[in-house]
């Protein structure tokens, strides 16, 4: 069984891809490149790198294409011939672009590549959640591979042999979460309190410790650690646990302290760490009057528990009994759970009311009927649970109970290439079931649910005021945060935010709740212009962002105190606003030690404004950093651009990259740069704020955040850049349409959609920009409805 799934699943995943035809060349192409582009672009030296005497006329070439299309958009945009050449009058130049143009659009038309998506790792999860009513992590995925930006692309979701096995022990991982253990779990309430911890022998954990690192209360036990803290709940793990969702609370109070003290608690293996750990959260305690803090967190393994300790607070190893600092008292803690229901609610949701004793062939044939619809998100055949069935059939024969063969057949139906990949049949439109699919697969990363399927069945979905309706029904509901994560992941690279980690010696201030920070002020402003359809502008100069009070002081804002997140307007003379000028776009950027131009205006250009410059050519050296500081990141560059082959890609990277170079690698604003250099001179700065790290760095040159684009316009602070991009929101629709498209769709947007990108954008200009109508607008679209 194993060998003819893993069949079915790679013959699914293979491309149905239409013969492509050589194009001839047209004389057009030839008399236009011989008169003004060949002069330049020719020999052993060629302008940037670009040769015509290497370029063939073969579009059935993917590498071919995109180099013609390079020509056509540097001719189109007026930047070729350069206009100390001789220059070709507006007639020849539209003609050539012309002619071009509708080469390469029926180049790629002929190409036609079809994909069959399969599900990534997140809609997997999504789906077999919905599908059986269960929470669970499935563990053991393979990671899926990015094109176009996206891990939704078919191109890149092939399935190997190593990815199928995944896939069956994925989907005993599922069954297991389905039908549950044979009797309820054991349930746990355990309560204790800091003071009750003993370790090993039996011995209270945290004695020796009383009077040097915590100070004992007639409640408790105060703490004032915010790094190493022994404060972990052992009576807990001793209990084994099993696995599942815990709810928590614990009796707190700030003390020595009259503004509210963090605390943050994990989960997990805190004891050893050799197994998952993880954070619960971060939590303001008031001074004062006790308060009950409420968590709720699920523990993936056995045996896991809880540590609570301080944050940003100064810790002492002495005497704690005499300590003057703010610190947290701890009263009594209650954990109980699992919270789980029994049985499963996946398990009613298959088997219903079925007595497993009792039931035979005609209850699994109406368990598959049932599911199957739902699995493969369509109708199915009369005869298509057959062979399900008939796997049930032998597992029964060969002695199975009938939940051992049931599981068989279900493990099949987990494996199937109808439940793995997106199936969407059609010519010139897909199927109404598989529209519903690629509408929920867009906005909630997982199947459809029952209404989807009910307009889908009906025909009605294709409507142009009902699709209106479940866009904004599916955009309305708790599921649409994952379209935050998962797009806005994607698209602003923040799933790298832990790629890096910043030097501690440079950026001793760099800590967790920084890092959770950066991406939550991200993907809450990101909610906000889609929730209230304000203009795409507000992704490049916004008047506001969403901030705590750990951000608010990385960004030197006043006023703004805790760990809640609110909507903030921004002071009038901050450099903030807009997502480049957000933390975690310009920790992405960076590398953790130093920022380049190169790489932030790279990353502006692909991902804000839709421009992907070419690989540097091969015999060009990276630039390597100056880490003594004696020379700017400015003097370097200037050598790489005196290179005839790097200068035309470097004044289109360039000036980007400059204008965010006054923004540290973890979003700080900046006048100088940090170096290490004994030479340079000492900050003021003592210790770090929050972390309390000895600061080592020195001071070094002065930065400077200046640029001319190439049209000629000056950058002389991030101000002037952020006017610059919110002059022409058509890019920056233009840009965002694409990749939405990508996303969507699952395949890479080409030359060929242009035309359907320019309508998309045209219909949301008429809406003022509206990040929400812009979807509406892809949605609407024919290309949405396309296979």
């Amino acid at each position: 069984m194993r060998r003819q799934l893993y069949i079915l699943a790679v013959v699914a995943s293979l491309s149905i891809t239409a013969a492509t035809v050589q194009a001839e060349t047209p004389t057009e192409w030839s008399a236009f490149t011989e008169s003004h582009c060949v002069g330049c672009h020719s020999g052993e030296s060629p302008e940037g790198d670009f040769s015509f005497d290497r370029l063939d006329f073969d579009l059935s070439s993917e590498e071919t294409t995109r180099r013609w299309i390079r020509v056509h958009d540097r001719v189109v945009a007026g930047e070729m011939p350069p206009p100390d050449e001789a220059t070709p009058d507006a007639l020849e130049s539209a003609a050539f672009t012309a002619a071009l143009a509708k080469e390469l659009v029926a180049a790629e038309t002929r190409r036609g590549d079809v994909v069959l998506r399969r599900l990534n790792r997140h809609e997997y999860q999504n789906t077999v959640r919905d599908l059986f009513q269960i929470q669970i992590t499935v563990n053991g995925l393979p990671d899926d591979s990015s094109t176009g930006g996206f891990d939704t692309v078919g191109e890149g979701l092939a399935v190997s042999a190593e990815a199928m096995a995944a896939y069956l022990e994925a989907a005993d991982q599922v069954l297991d979460a389905v039908f549950g253990e044979g009797a309820p779990p054991r349930r746990i309430r355990h309560e204790t309190n800091l003071l009750e911890q003993v370790d090993w022998r039996g011995r209270p954990q945290l004695e020796n410790q009383i009077g040097k690192m915590f100070r004992r209360t007639d409640d408790g036990l105060v703490i004032f650690q915010s790094g190493y803290c022994p404060t972990n709940l052992v009576n807990f793990a001793r209990l084994r646990a099993p696995a599942g969702t815990y709810r928590g609370t614990m009796r707190v109070r700030a003390v020595q302290s009259d503004q509210p003290v963090t605390l943050r608690i994990y989960g997990g293996d805190t004891i050893v760490n050799r197994a998952e750990r993880h954070l619960v959260g971060y939590y303001d305690v008031a001074p004062g009057q006790w308060t009950t803090i409420e968590f709720t967190d699920r523990l993936v393994e056995d045996g896991g528990t809880f540590q609570p300790k301080c944050y940003g607070t100064r810790d002492t190893r002495k005497d704690a009994d005499t300590w003057p600092e703010p610190g947290i008292e701890i009263g009594d803690i209650v954990i109980e759970g699992p919270l789980e229901e029994w049985p499963p609610p996946g398990r009613a949701r298959l088997l219903g009311d079925l007595d497993l004793e009792t039931a035979g062939r005609d209850d699994a044939e109406q368990i598959l009927q049932r599911l199957l619809p739902l699995a493969f998100r369509r109708p199915i055949e009369p005869t298509e649970a057959d062979a399900y069935l008939e796997l049930f059939s032998s597992a029964v024969a060969d002695g199975r109970s009938f939940e051992s063969a049931l599981r068989v057949s279900l493990k099949a139906v987990l494996c199937s290439p109808d439940f793995l990949f997106l199936n969407e049949p059609g010519t010139s439109q897909i199927s109404p079931h598989a529209l519903a699919s690629r509408l929920s697969y867009f906005l909630w990363s997982t199947m459809p649910d029952d209404e989807l399927m009910k307009l889908a069945q009906d025909g009605s979905l294709r409507q142009s005021d009902v699709l209106a309706e479940q866009v904004e029904r599916l955009l309305a509901s708790p599921k649409a945060s994952a379209f935050t994560e998962n797009f806005a992941g994607q698209w602003l690279d923040l799933r790298e935010i832990h790629f890096t980690e910043p030097d501690a010696n440079l950026y001793p201030e760099f800590d967790e709740l920084l890092r959770i920070s950066m991406v939550q002020e991200t993907e809450r402003f990101f909610d906000e212009i889609l929730a209230n359809d304000l203009s795409l502008v507000n992704f490049v100069d916004s008047q506001f962002s969403f901030l705590n009070g750990r951000l608010a002081s990385h960004y030197g804002i006043e006023g703004v105190d805790g760990q809640a997140f609110r909507k903030v307007q921004l002071p009038p003379d901050s450099p903030r606003g807009g997502l480049l000028t957000q933390a975690s776009v310009l920790k992405v950027t960076a590398n953790g030690t130093y920022t380049s131009p190169v790489l932030r205006g790279a990353w502006i250009l692909e991902n804000i404004l839709g421009q992907p410059t070419p690989p540097p050519p091969d015999n060009v050296g990276s630039i390597e950093p100056d880490i003594r500081g004696a020379t700017t990141i400015g003097e370097q560059l200037a050598k790489h651009r005196d290179l005839q082959s790097c200068a035309a890609c470097h004044r289109q990277i360039d000036p980007p990259g400059f204008a965010l170079e006054c923004f540290d690698p973890i979003g700080g604003y900046r006048d100088e740069y940090r170096t290490m250099s004994p030479d340079a001179q000492r900050p003021k700065l003592k210790q770090a704020p929050f972390t309390y790290a000895w600061v080592r760095y020195r001071i070094g040159l002065p930065v400077d955040a200046t640029a001319q684009m190439p049209d000629g316009q000056t950058i002389r602070s991030i101000d002037d850049f952020k006017r610059i991009l919110a002059a022409n929101p058509d890019q920056l629709a233009r840009n965002l349409a694409g990749k939405l498209m990508t996303y969507a769709m699952g395949r890479k947007i080409g030359f060929a959609d242009r035309r359907s990108v320019d309508d998309i954008v045209a219909q949301t200009r008429r809406q003022h920009y509206g990040f929400r109508s812009l979807i509406h607008a892809i949605v609407q679209h024919p290309n949405f409805h396309q296979p």
